[in-house]
């Protein structure tokens, strides 16, 4: 099993989104990936949930579909994450853009969505695992 049973975070009663945010985070660091998943989507129909939260948790919802190592379902929320105005996750969602078409094997893509990361974020935190994958990407790409 990989510790994750499968169980929502218990938040108290009328908790705020924010509180919820972090209690999802917080289960998707623990391993349980399926539950966050869960807490993240019941957060996005939240209409309480702040705007600057919303790219997050669709960021997270990602990241809880690419732990499951479902890239399709990971690919559409990595790219609404970059539907948003300055989103403060647009690098990594961008990493995790590339990642995911290398899963699909789609090496062209890849190559290219980790390419335009490096030329529109040179310094972003992203970028030297954006690199490392372009180490792998022939040079007509």
């Amino acid at each position: 099993m990989s510790g994750d049973e499968g169980q929502s975070t218990p938040s108290p009663e009328g908790a705020s989104p924010t509180f919820r945010y972090d209690a999802a985070v917080a289960s998707f660091n623990a391993g349980r990936h399926q539950a966050a998943g869960r807490d993240f989507e019941a957060l996005l129909r939240d209409p309480a949930l702040p705007d600057d939260l919303r790219d997050n948790c669709m960021y997270w919802l990602g990241e809880s579909h690419y732990a499951r190592r479902q890239w399709l379902d990971a690919l559409a929320c990595f790219q609404k994450v970059l539907e948003h105005v300055q989103s403060n996750k647009e690098e990594d969602a961008r990493l995790k853009i590339a990642l995911c078409w290398l899963n699909l094997g789609d090496t062209g893509r890849a190559c290219r969505e980790a390419r335009a990361l490096v030329e529109r974020f040179p310094d972003c935190e992203a970028a030297p695992r954006a690199r490392r994958l372009l180490e792998r990407c022939p040079r007509s790409d």
